[in-house]
């Protein structure tokens, strides 16, 4: 196999967050949000859709912007509702959303630091 399908496959395995947001279901139940691991691409679109001095408000919308997903993996918000997101819906729900998405792919660093081996760059002389 080579690197790039290696590289791939490793994201594709990785543990995918499902938040369930009562408050956007409908009659068949609580709208359920996916969230897959980051990509350059998305890191990419947030660096470009965020403003310098985007505030922490900015950031939670354009997170979900960004990362919620559907269960196929495709946006259920355009980079269009981003506005609309901060300026009509439920300060408290976005939070929350915005929150649980950092906590799982970015929370506790320290936590992670060290769960890597080290490579050749990283290797003193």
């Amino acid at each position: 196999m080579s690197v790039i399908n290696r590289a791939t496959a490793h994201y594709a395995a990785q543990e995918r967050l499902i938040i369930s947001v009562p408050e956007w279901g409908d009659e068949s139940g609580p709208l359920m949000v996916h969230v897959f691991p980051m990509t350059m691409a998305e890191v990419n679109l947030m660096q470009k859709i965020a403003s310098k001095k985007a505030s922490n408000i900015e950031q939670a919308a354009n997170i979900i912007v960004v990362k919620a997903k559907d269960e196929s993996g495709k946006r259920i918000f355009s980079i269009n509702d981003r506005d609309k997101l901060m300026q009509e819906a439920d300060y408290r729900v976005v939070s929350r959303i915005a929150e649980k998405i950092e906590e799982h792919f970015f929370g506790d660093l320290d936590t992670h630091k060290g769960n890597s081996d080290a490579t050749p760059s990283d290797a003193t002389s």
